[in-house]
């Protein structure tokens, strides 16, 4: 398993080295904060979609739950 994550990094870094050589220190930092942003944006989405499902088991979030599907 090792290897393949060593191989992937390879071929990761060797692509973006091959990139960046080519592009001006502007383009590098436009790239680099859209990649930022759009890495923030996932991280974000992930950690609230796994906190509404630890909610979504606890008792009072589903005493709330059950008293709106009541209503």
């Amino acid at each position: 398993m090792r290897e393949k994550v060593i191989s992937w990094f390879a071929y990761l870094w060797a692509g973006l080295t091959g990139v960046a050589s080519g592009l001006s220190m502007n383009e590098i930092g436009g790239l680099i904060s859209i990649f930022a942003t759009i890495f923030t944006a996932f991280i974000n989405w992930f950690y609230r979609h796994r906190t509404l499902k630890a909610l979504q088991n606890h008792p009072e979030v589903k005493k709330i739950y059950e008293q709106i599907e009541e209503d």
